[in-house]
């Protein structure tokens, strides 16, 4: 509404992109780049509300800003028997309790500590009684990294680890990996573009570098096809902090007219020349 009153002083397009499925692999970004949305786009810029920042604060990076988001999948497939009798089995929980373990030596022992990687096993189901020992266990997790080489190494480190643990003892496996979400990578000069902007708007006390992130973010197929800026904008609510995805999670909705004019005024900022930087729309 406010750009359509303005959009005679605009030297330039806007497109508006309402993204679907989010959470949900591969992601709605994805399949609106497939879909052609991006084509058109000279630049694209994205604000993420996050509920541990104060109101109203601007997070900013210039790089890498999220994590490549992974899924990985394991069946362990041993031999069941009654418990009483664990010498006639091949005991897949026992298997899988020493896989989980030895997976965690994949970030601790077999990368460069200055990497950032997480693995973490979140899954793992198995059994159902107390006096039977089960067939199989399913272990499912994320891996969490930044550069592919550090990506396609933990791919192929943690199928070795399996594959020896599970061989040791006589069992079997399946293991299926899935590359998710890319890293978030902000172009440089466009959030130094959005970086004035939120500085002509509120100070540059409201605006400070954001650190990058583990989390995952399906924004990336945008980043990755045009230069991007993702941004993180400030939503406490000054009293207890639900961390994002908790059922008590809360907002202070103050921050979607913060979000707003942010848009707004890096629209203007991006299309006018820096003699406009004064310019502001209230």
């Amino acid at each position: 509404e406010i750009l359509s009153q303005k959009k005679d002083e605009l030297s330039g397009e806007v497109y508006f992109i309402f993204q679907h499925a989010e959470e949900v692999h591969p992601g709605g970004a994805q399949e609106m780049v497939k879909a052609g949305v991006a084509d058109h786009l000279d630049l694209c810029i994205a604000i993420h509300l996050f509920s541990a920042m104060p109101l109203g604060k601007i997070g900013l990076a210039s790089g890498p800003v999220t994590a490549n988001s992974d899924r990985f999948d394991i069946t362990i497939k041993g031999k069941g028997g009654h418990a009483s009798q664990p010498e006639q089995c091949i005991d897949p929980l026992v298997i899988a309790s020493q896989v989980i373990t030895h997976l965690q030596s994949i970030a601790s022992r077999h990368t460069d500590p200055a990497e950032r990687l997480v693995l973490s096993v979140t899954m793992c189901h198995a059994g159902s009684a107390y006096n039977v020992i089960p067939d199989t266990v399913t272990l499912g997790g994320t891996v969490r990294t930044f550069r592919k080489e550090v990506r396609a190494n933990t791919e192929a480190l943690m199928e070795t680890i399996i594959k020896g643990v599970t061989e040791a003892h006589g069992a079997s496996y399946d293991f299926d990996y899935r590359h998710g979400y890319k890293s978030v990578v902000n172009d440089p000069n466009v959030t130094e573009l959005v970086r004035q902007a939120a500085e002509n708007l509120w100070g540059k006390d409201q605006v400070f570098p954001l650190a990058p992130m583990m989390g995952g973010e399906d924004f990336s197929a945008f980043s990755e096809r045009v230069p991007s800026c993702y941004i993180a904008l400030g939503a406490g609510t000054g009293e207890m902090i639900y961390p994002h995805h908790h059922p008590k999670f809360m907002f202070d909705e103050k921050a979607l007219s913060a979000g707003v004019k942010l848009f707004v005024n890096s629209v203007y900022f991006i299309l006018h020349s820096r003699e406009s930087i004064s310019m502001k729309i209230n």
